[in-house]
């Protein structure tokens, strides 16, 4: 590892507080329940906006991987269990409300379309890295 290099825990931290931060900023702006007028209402107890931008994670996740190959998946962990914290928060936001529905279960599809893109960014910074890091020190590539 170079001397100046961040180490894994704090890159795992940078990447979880991203993902917090998108998962945050997804609950404060969400608009809550809205009169359209008549009998109309919408609903919205999460930013879709922000919450879909979280599959922009990937980039931190690669690059932390790239970066400390070993922990790859510290990182993937790192960025999809917030996400997969929002659906509950507002899964639980929706029945305190009194607007639950049997189909608001489905939210956390959103987690596990995440999975196997962060997994493939931290796979991929990974093989990377770690080729990198063998072309740095003359060892042989694993054959």
């Amino acid at each position: 590892m170079d001397r100046g290099s961040v180490s894994a825990g704090a890159a795992c931290a940078v990447v979880l507080g991203a993902s917090a931060t998108l998962v945050v900023l997804a609950l404060a702006t969400a608009r809550g329940v809205t009169h359209l007028g008549g009998s109309s209402y919408d609903t919205e107890f999460a930013n879709p906006t922000w919450w879909w931008a979280g599959l922009g994670l990937f980039v931190p996740v690669g690059i932390a991987a790239y970066r400390h190959p070993r922990f790859f998946l510290a990182f993937v962990a790192a960025a999809l269990v917030p996400q997969a914290v929002l659906p509950a928060v507002d899964i639980y936001r929706r029945h305190q409300a009194g607007w639950a529905d049997p189909m608001e279960g489905f939210g956390f599809f959103i987690p596990v379309l995440m999975l196997p893109v962060f997994a493939f960014a931290a796979a991929g910074g990974a093989m990377i890295g770690e080729w990198r890091q063998g072309r740095r020190t003359g060892a042989a590539p694993n054959t």
